[in-house]
């Protein structure tokens, strides 16, 4: 049976349709890499300064499969903003090349949420407002 679990990052546990903001998609690596960029509401996330913002780059290597929902399509809660799905029924159903690497990741920005199956990921972040 699928598990969410709240992915940690930088800023610890992102929570809430206010939280991530996405400003920017591309591919890389001949679309072996989905990169999304946008901002943080510190306010929502777990080790975060109340009131602060930060820029976020997500990157997600050997992509395998995705999929993009807007928001008020989907109709499937999570544990945070940002889960990888444990047992995967998606990543189960899609054979070819998985491996035992390969993770699902559910990403829900303000308008968007995207299913990501890939087999590694980066997380990165930095202070917008830092004095």
């Amino acid at each position: 049976m699928a598990t969410n679990v709240a992915v940690d990052t930088p800023v610890g546990t992102l929570s809430g349709r206010d939280c991530i903001y996405l400003d920017d998609i591309s591919f890389g690596d001949d679309a072996n890499t989905l990169i999304l960029k946008g901002e943080l509401n510190g306010s929502l996330c777990s080790n975060a300064a109340l009131g602060s913002t930060y820029s976020y780059v997500a990157t997600f290597h050997g992509l395998m499969a995705i999929e993009m929902l807007e928001l008020d399509s989907w109709n499937w809660s999570g544990e945070s903003s940002f889960d990888e799905v444990q047992h995967s029924e998606w990543v189960a159903r899609l054979g070819g090349k998985v491996t035992s690497e390969h993770r699902h990741l559910l990403f829900q920005t303000y308008d968007l949420v995207f299913n990501i199956v890939c087999s590694r990921f980066d997380f990165e972040t930095v202070r917008l407002d830092a004095i």
